[in-house]
């Protein structure tokens, strides 16, 4: 779903507004609502584990970034999370090697294992994704699915703009309660597992 198909649901508020700053705030809108309630999750990936070797990295498709990785499985085992500092920690003696039982996220694609894996094992990994800075569209199932939320989100931010012709304080006020609410609404599903939760789609590329 474009951004720029968010328009009819946002422009009647913002009359005026150019077109670049319509799909800004929807693009600004919907990479935070991924951000915070980690909704977009992808098909999980399958990654080799090599003896030898703690730090691999996720095959991410271009136009979204790393959100946080959620779980990595081996086997019917899940690993740990624990931050970049205390895995290197426990890494201690890097000729120490064993089968993996903490993880790290390092950036927006790698992660490191510990302790260094001592033969070849396939984990899976699933995580969630948030669009990026240029990207121009979120998939179908996250665009349809929180429509309402996202045209919140932007409208707010356009109507809290100083000096434009669609300048509303008053109705931004009211757009962010309604999108903090949906907001906070949607992370506690996506957390629990309520109906209605977090999505999960094949990874594409986006634009």
């Amino acid at each position: 779903m474009q951004f720029t198909d968010f328009a009819p649901y946002i422009r009647p508020e913002v009359q005026g507004c150019p077109d670049f700053l319509l799909e800004r705030a929807v693009r600004d809108a919907a990479t935070d609502f991924c951000r915070r309630t980690g909704v977009y999750i992808a098909e999980p990936e399958f990654i080799q584990l090599v003896a030898g070797v703690s730090e691999y990295s996720l095959s991410i498709p271009s136009g979204t970034e790393l959100n946080h990785i959620v779980d990595i499985y081996n086997s019917n085992t899940a690993l740990t999370p624990v931050s970049y500092t205390e895995l290197v920690r426990r890494l201690g003696n890097e000729n120490s090697t064993g089968t993996p039982k903490f993880y790290a996220q390092r950036d927006n694609v790698e992660f490191y294992v510990a302790p260094i894996p001592a033969e070849a094992i396939s984990v899976r990994v699933l995580y969630s994704l948030k669009p990026t800075a240029s990207s121009r569209s979120i998939p179908d199932t996250i665009g349809k699915e929180y429509r309402e939320v996202i045209s919140h989100g932007a409208l707010y931010r356009l109507q809290f703009m100083a000096g434009q012709p669609f300048s509303n304080p008053s109705f931004g006020a009211v757009n962010r309660d309604l999108y903090e609410k949906e907001v906070g609404r949607t992370t506690r599903q996506v957390k629990y597992g309520f109906s209605g939760g977090s999505l999960t789609c094949k990874p594409r590329e986006f634009i």
